[in-house]
């Protein structure tokens, strides 16, 4: 298993949901943004730093005003939740899209080059902001069953999951050469390069918040007495 870096993906418009979903509470009593850092830091103890990659730098307003989050910068900041401290790096979407793309973006492969083209030599653990209940165990399940070039869980209906995942830098790099020929989704990747699919131990980990209906059906979910996992 290489060292991975830890990426949460929140970036998207969240058009379907009405408001940026790295901001809604779901779990417990804070932002998913900040749980799923939480999440992706104790999944990734390798790394110094967990990496945020937002859209853009406007994006950061509403997530420095939280109270977990000090001594921000335009890419840097410290998130603080009891006794846990560590350093967020934020990235932003810009690199490696065509212009073509800027005005309307290229979906969460902007994310995922975001953090490729902080280190173009780094394999990275990915987690998109609207996954709430996905957990420490779930990333190590990932890691556990690791395969190059990259790696994602599927879902019952047999779609993948590319935003539950491990991107290496050969994946990486085919994911830029789709995206320059007009090949945005980053499941086409995992179709291109054969890469590992594996079912969840558990089906909870990959649900989906997209929409207010799927919100209020995780805000039930949680509601209702879980085995830890």
């Amino acid at each position: 298993m290489p060292t991975l870096k830890p990426l949460l993906l929140a970036g998207g418009h969240s058009s379907r949901m009405g408001a940026r979903k790295e901001l809604l509470r779901v779990v417990g009593d804070i932002p998913l943004f900040v749980h799923l850092l939480l999440i992706l830091h104790e999944a990734c103890p390798e790394s110094d730093e967990v990496f945020l990659s937002l859209r853009h730098p406007h994006s950061l307003k509403a997530i420095e005003n939280d109270p977990h989050i000090t001594a921000v910068t335009n890419h840097q900041m410290i998130l603080k939740h009891g006794a846990i401290t560590f350093p967020v790096h934020v990235v932003y979407d810009g690199p490696g899209v065509p212009i073509e793309h800027d005005s309307t973006g290229i979906g969460p492969a902007a994310g995922l080059l975001a953090g490729h083209y902080q280190d173009e030599s780094a394999h990275w653990l990915v987690v998109a902001c609207d996954y709430p209940f996905i957990s420490v165990a779930a990333l190590s399940q990932l890691r556990r069953d690791w395969t190059e070039p990259v790696i994602c869980f599927e879902n019952r209906d047999g779609f993948w999951e590319p935003l539950l995942s491990i991107w290496s830098p050969e994946a990486l790099r085919a994911l830029k050469e789709n995206i320059q020929n007009g090949i945005l989704g980053p499941s086409a990747v995992v179709k291109r390069l054969r890469g590992k699919t594996i079912r969840p131990r558990e089906e909870k980990w990959i649900f989906n918040v997209n929409t207010p209906a799927d919100l209020e059906l995780a805000s039930n979910m949680e509601a209702k007495p879980q085995a830890s996992s």
